[in-house]
C-alpha cells in the first residue's frame, strides 16, 4: 500500500491538471448539474405582496412568459441580473437573485421604486450592467427605450434618453449620473448592450459601452462627467453572417458591434458584430479621446468559432466567449499565442482557442458570462433564440428556460486588482459526477487503505 499511495500523490497532480481542461468538454445529459446555481421556468418576482402581483398581472404590468434573464455579475456573494423590457409586461428590469421556498426569484434593485416606467431618474431599460469588485460600484447603462422586440405589435416606445447610472452596492447610494446627448446616443435608435470599466490609476475612471443598433462604441468619462462615440465598419453586421443557428432553428439577426471585454492591462478594448465571427482590438489611449484616430489603430485579431453575444477578460490573459451556433464557451489564450508568435499584444493574432465546455441541453444561447472573486466563471443561458422565435415552451415540459451557471476555472476577471491572489488549482465539484466519485476513491484510499467504507 505505502507504494502505490506514494505512486498515487506523485501521479495524482498530473492527472488533475490534465484531467480539468479534459472534462470541460463533456456535455451534460440533464440540466440538474451541480454547477447550475438558479433555474427559471418562467420568471417571478419578490413582491410588496400578493395583492401587488394580481393587479400587477390583472393590468398586464407583469406577463410572465415576456420576462427573461440576460447580465449577469456577481459581488460579494450575491448575483445581479437584468431583464431587457424587450416586450411588455416587465415589472422590474435591475434585479437580484434571492431564493424563496426554494425557488429563485428576482427582488428588485435597488427598489421597486427604481423601476417605475416612464419615469427618466428610474431604470427603464437595463440589458448589462459591471460591478467593479474594488470599490463595489454598479456602473448601469439604460437604453431609455422600451418594447422594441415586441411580438405582439405593440410600438417601441423612446420613453427617455439613455444614461449611465453609478450606484455604489455598499452604501446603497448613487455616486453619480450621466445623460448621454443625443448625438452619442440617439433616443430613436440606441440599444446600449455591454459595458467594461477601465482605471486610470487608482480609480474607475472610463466606461466602454456597445451600441448594437447604432454600430457604436460609446465612451464615458466619470472624472470629466463627458461622453463621445466611434462609429466604424468593424461595428456593423457583417453581410450573410446574420444567421444564427441552433439545433435546428434559425434567428435572423442584423445587429453590430456587442459583447465587449477589456485586457487586465487596460491597454485594449475587445469587440465584435454578434451578426458575424470577427474579433476586434482598439487601444483604449484611442478610445478614449475623442479626437483619437480610431479607423487607423484598429485591427482584427481573428474569427471566433461561431456568433457570440457576451465575452469576458480574465485577469490571466485569456478570453471567454460562447459559440452560439455549437452551444459551447470558448477560451482564447492569448499569452500561449504571443509566446508561440512572439508577437506583442497589440500584434497577436488568435489562434490558440480551445473549447472548455459544451452541452447541447443546458446551454442553449449562451448569453452573458462574468467572474467572481473566488475562481469561478459565471454565465446566463437563455434560450433567447426561442424567445425571439417564440417557439419557447413555458409549461416545463421541456425543461427550464432560463439558466445561471457557476463554473471553476482558477482565474478573476479583468477588474481585480488584488495582490497576491491564491486560488485552489482544481475543484472536485467541477468535474462531472462520474470523475467526482474516482477521485473520492482516490483519496479515501490514499488517507484509509480502503477503496469503499465497508
Amino acid at each position: 500500500m505505502e507504494q502505490f499511495t506514494r505512486l498515487i500523490l506523485v501521479v495524482l497532480p498530473v492527472l488533475l491538471k490534465g484531467t480539468l481542461a479534459m472534462t470541460r468538454d463533456i456535455p451534460q445529459s440533464r440540466c440538474d448539474n451541480k454547477r447550475i446555481m438558479h433555474s427559471f421556468t418562467t420568471i417571478d418576482y419578490v413582491w410588496p405582496n400578493d395583492t401587488a402581483r394580481s393587479k400587477a398581472l390583472e393590468n398586464e404590468d407583469y406577463i410572465p412568459h415576456n420576462n427573461i434573464i440576460s447580465g449577469i455579475k456577481t459581488y460579494k456573494n450575491n448575483v445581479y441580473v437584468t431583464v431587457p423590457r424587450w416586450r411588455r409586461g416587465i415589472p422590474s428590469t435591475l434585479n437580484r437573485v434571492v431564493v424563496r421556498n426554494g425557488t429563485s426569484v428576482l427582488q428588485p434593485f435597488p427598489s421597486w421604486e427604481m423601476q417605475k416606467i416612464g419615469d427618466c431618474q428610474a431604470l427603464q431599460y437595463v440589458h448589462s450592467m459591471e460591478i467593479d469588485p474594488n470599490t463595489g460600484w454598479m456602473w448601469i447603462i439604460d437604453t431609455g427605450r422600451i418594447n422594441f422586440f415586441a411580438a405582439d405589435g405593440t410600438p417601441t416606445q423612446n420613453l427617455c434618453p439613455a444614461k449611465i447610472v453609478i450606484y455604489d452596492i455598499n452604501k446603497m447610494t448613487e455616486i453619480t449620473r450621466h445623460v448621454f446627448p443625443n448625438r452619442v446616443a440617439n433616443r430613436n435608435i440606441t440599444f446600449l448592450n455591454d459595458i467594461v470599466v477601465m482605471y486610470r490609476g487608482s480609480s474607475p475612471r472610463y466606461a466602454f459601452i456597445s451600441d448594437a443598433l447604432a454600430f457604436r462604441l460609446v465612451v464615458y468619462d466619470r472624472i470629466r462627467n463627458r461622453s463621445h462615440f466611434f462609429s466604424h465598419p468593424s461595428m456593423l453586421p457583417e453581410p450573410g453572417n446574420g444567421n444564427i443557428t441552433i439545433l435546428g432553428e434559425t434567428l435572423p439577426v442584423s445587429a453590430g458591434i456587442n459583447g465587449l471585454a477589456l485586457s487586465a492591462s487596460m491597454r485594449y478594448v475587445y469587440f465584435g458584430p454578434v451578426s458575424g465571427y470577427s474579433l476586434y482590438q482598439v487601444p483604449t489611449y484611442v478610445a478614449r479621446n475623442p479626437r483619437g484616430n480610431f479607423g487607423r489603430f484598429v485591427r482584427k485579431v481573428g474569427n471566433k468559432p461561431s456568433q457570440a453575444a457576451g465575452m469576458v477578460y480574465s485577469r490571466s490573459n485569456h478570453l471567454y466567449f460562447p459559440a452560439l451556433g455549437s452551444n459551447s464557451i470558448y477560451r482564447w489564450d492569448i499569452d500561449r499565442d504571443r509566446k508561440n508568435q512572439r508577437k506583442s499584444i497589440r500584434r497577436v493574432m488568435m489562434k490558440s482557442v480551445s473549447k472548455i465546455l459544451s452541452s447541447d441541453t443546458c446551454m442553449s444561447f449562451v448569453d452573458i458570462l462574468t467572474f467572481d472573486t473566488e475562481g469561478y466563471l459565471w454565465f446566463t443561458v437563455n434560450k433567447l433564440h426561442k424567445y425571439l422565435l417564440q417557439s419557447m415552451d413555458f409549461t416545463g415540459s421541456s425543461g427550464p428556460n432560463v439558466l445561471i451557471w457557476k463554473v471553476y476555472v482558477g482565474e478573476v476577471g479583468y477588474l481585480d486588482r488584488r495582490r497576491n491572489i491564491k486560488l485552489p488549482d482544481i475543484n472536485i465539484h467541477a468535474f462531472p459526477d462520474a470523475l467526482s466519485r474516482f477521485y473520492k476513491y482516490i483519496f479515501r484510499y490514499i488517507f484509509t487503505g480502503k477503496f469503499h467504507d465497508n
